[in-house]
C-alpha cells in the first residue's frame, strides 16, 4: 500500500518505495518515458471523452477539462491505492459539485456511456481469448471437458438464473434508468458519439497498449499483437474480479498462464509487477498533483482518510464494493 497514517511512513511504505526505486533504475531512460507518456496520453483521453459526455448532459453545467481531468485523474489515482472503487466515487462526487444541474443518477448515466466502448471491446478480447487461446486455460476449464453432462446442467441452469435475475434488475432500476438518462445525451447524436467518444477512446486504449508494449519490450517479454492483446485482457479480467487495489497478484499469475511458453514464468512475473509498480506509482504522482492543484491538498488528503476508513470498515464488516469500476485505466 502507498498510504501511509497520518503518523509518518511506515516501513511497508519504506519497503515500497524501494522496490519502486529498484524497479526504475532496471529501466532504460528512453523506455521508462516512453511508457509514461503513453500512460499521460491515456489518462488524458479518458478524460478528454469524459468531458465531451458531460458536456453533452449539461450544456448549461460549464463543463471544463481541466477540472475534469483532475477528477479523473484523481480518482484514477485513488483507486491505485484503496479498494472498493473509492477514487470513482469520488470522482463522481467531484463532478457532482462542479456541474451546476447535474444528478447523482444522470452522472451514473454517463458512466454507463463512458464505459460502452471498452466493454465492447472487452467482450472482443474476451472472445477471441476463449476462441484462440482456450488451451492456456486447460488448467481452470479441465473439470467441464472432463464432466460434460454435469457442465451442461450447470451452464442451462446458471443461464436460466442469470434470466431471471436479469429479468428481475431491469424492472426494479428501470426508473433509475430514466433518471438516469440525461447522462447519454451524446448517445442521441450518433455523429458526435462516434468522434468525441469512441474514436477518442479508441486512442486510449491504443496508447493503452502501447504501454503493455514498451514495457514488455523493457522487461524481455516478446511483443507481438497477440501478446499485447493477451496482457491486456489478463489485466482488464484480474482487475475486475479483484477487490484489493491494483491487482497485482491476480494480474501476475493470469498473466504467466496466457503467456505461458512464450517466456519464462520468472520473466513474466517481473514485468506485470515492474510494470504495475511503475504505472501505478505515476498514477498516484499525477493524479493526487492536478487534484491537489484544482480542489486543494488539504481536500485531497481527505479523500484519501475518508478512503481508509472505508478500507478499515471493509476489512471489519466484509461490507462488498459499492460502487463498480470497469477497469480501463
Amino acid at each position: 500500500m502507498l498510504h501511509a497514517p497520518a503518523g509518518g511512513f511506515t516501513e511497508p511504505v519504506i519497503g515500497w518505495l524501494e522496490q519502486l526505486f529498484d524497479t526504475l533504475t532496471s529501466v532504460s531512460l528512453p523506455l521508462l518515458a516512453l511508457g509514461l507518456a503513453l500512460q499521460t496520453t491515456q489518462m488524458v483521453l479518458v478524460a478528454l471523452a469524459w468531458r465531451n459526455i458531460l458536456r453533452a448532459a449539461y450544456p448549461q453545467g460549464d463543463v471544463q477539462f481541466r477540472p475534469i481531468l483532475a477528477y479523473y485523474a484523481g480518482g484514477v489515482g485513488l483507486n491505485s491505492i484503496l479498494p472498493a472503487s473509492a477514487g470513482t466515487a469520488a470522482m463522481i462526487g467531484l463532478f457532482r459539485s462542479r456541474i451546476r444541474n447535474s444528478t447523482v443518477a444522470g452522472l451514473l448515466g454517463a458512466t454507463l456511456v463512458q464505459n460502452i466502448f471498452f466493454i465492447a471491446v472487452s467482450a472482443v478480447v474476451y472472445l477471441w481469448l476463449f476462441l484462440d487461446v482456450a488451451g492456456s486455460f486447460e488448467l481452470e476449464f479441465g473439470w467441464f471437458t472432463d464432466h460434460p453432462t454435469a457442465s451442461i446442467v450447470i451452464l442451462v441452469g446458471g443461464g436460466a438464473l442469470l434470466f431471471i435475475a436479469g429479468r428481475t434488475l431491469y424492472t426494479k432500476f428501470r426508473a433509475t434508468w430514466n433518471n438516469a438518462r440525461d447522462g447519454g445525451e451524446i448517445l442521441s447524436d450518433r455523429g458526435a458519439y462516434m468522434k468525441q467518444v469512441v474514436l477518442v477512446e479508441a486512442g486510449s486504449y491504443i496508447a493503452r497498449m502501447g504501454v503493455n508494449a514498451t514495457f514488455m519490450y523493457a522487461f524481455h517479454v516478446p511483443v507481438s499483437v497477440q501478446n499485447v492483446f493477451l496482457i491486456v485482457a489478463a489485466s482488464s479480467i484480474s482487475s475486475t474480479i479483484a477487490l484489493l487495489p491494483g491487482a497485482v497478484g491476480a494480474q501476475t499469475a493470469l498473466a504467466t498462464v496466457v503467456l505461458k511458453g512464450v517466456a519464462p514464468a520468472s520473466v513474466i512475473s517481473n514485468y506485470t509487477v515492474s510494470q504495475s509498480l511503475i504505472t501505478t506509482a505515476w498514477n498516484v504522482l499525477v493524479g493526487f498533483t492536478l487534484l491537489s492543484k484544482e480542489i486543494g491538498w488539504p481536500a485531497t488528503r481527505a479523500l484519501m482518510h475518508r478512503g481508509d476508513r472505508k478500507k478499515k470498515k471493509l476489512d471489519t464488516d466484509a461490507e462488498p464494493p459499492d460502487v463498480y469500476d470497469p477497469a480501463h485505466s
